[in-house]
């Protein structure tokens, strides 16, 4: 099964507030106490580890890596031998995003290739990932928009879903708004329930998928089921750049930023056909 065919799979995410997420799948969480971020990642990994997945747990503060696996220890059954065998690494943020002292988006997004490359040659399923970014101090909220933005995009038509950990008191009005905007969904804490925003742009009266042509919506349903531009027009007897445009139009219209979420509305509209549902 090619990538772009197994991105359109659904995987348990462990969160209720999430349900189930197609890979590729980029988003974030503001947390308040350890609780919170035991609350969520706990379940989150477990479920990966159930569905051989490798797991990679970034810890900071209020979280260090021995109180990390003590919970995973506490809460999930044989996570001894999940730990003795590599499938889930637990390593610092200094490490994983301060290696050499200060933060680089390249090494950072290539360090994300290097592991899933590593976890799909060792037979894992694909990758899920946490990285807790309460070290980020405001000055430096400009540049890792960036790297966020540029990691939402490097992350289409790859088997991997990484979920963020924001501090909520390190986080103003105008960050939590540019964290929104570089995931595609975020949730937090209202009123002692977990509660999830997605990020979306703002409906209008009439039904995007009616502003359709009937070509836009052919390569909808082609580019979900996982077909390449080159393999739409082979299909459709058309030019790629034919496809290519017609893509890049349904994509504008539709307000979808990528492959992944392209894949997550056709499933939604129900466009796709049952054997791209079911989960592996």
């Amino acid at each position: 099964m090619t990538t772009t065919q197994t991105i359109a799979q659904l995987r348990k995410t462990g969160l209720t507030v999430l349900g189930d997420m197609p890979w590729g799948t980029h988003c974030c969480h503001f947390f308040q106490t350890r609780g919170d971020l035991l609350e969520t990642l706990v379940p989150f990994f477990k479920v990966g580890l159930e569905s051989k997945e490798f797991c990679l747990w970034v810890v900071h503060a209020p979280l260090t890596e021995e109180q990390a696996r003590r919970a995973i220890r506490q809460r999930i059954a044989e996570s001894d031998r999940y730990l003795d065998e590599g499938r889930l690494e637990i390593v610092s943020s200094r490490e994983w995003y301060l290696k050499g002292g200060s933060f680089s988006m390249r090494r950072v997004l290539r360090a994300w290739d290097d592991k899933l490359a590593e976890a799909v040659a060792r037979g894992y399923a694909g990758m899920r990932a946490n990285g807790n970014v309460a070290w980020l101090e405001k000055k430096d909220w400009t540049r890792f928009d960036e790297y966020e933005r540029a990691l939402n995009e490097s992350l289409a038509r790859k088997a991997m879903i990484v979920l963020c950990s924001y501090a909520l008191q390190k986080s103003g009005a105008a960050e939590v708004l540019d964290v929104a905007r570089t995931h595609q969904f975020a949730i937090a804490k209202r009123r002692g329930s977990w509660q999830v925003v997605e990020w979306r742009t703002p409906p209008s009266s009439e039904d995007p998928y009616q502003t359709l042509t009937t070509r836009e919506r052919e390569i909808l349903l082609l580019a979900a089921e996982g077909l390449t531009n080159p393999q739409i027009a082979r299909r459709l007897s058309i030019s790629v750049r034919t496809v290519e445009s017609h893509r890049a139009n349904l994509m504008r219209k539709l307000g979808l930023r990528n492959q992944t979420e392209l894949v997550r509305y056709a499933l939604r509209r129900g466009l796709l056909a049952l054997e791209h549902r079911s989960r592996p």
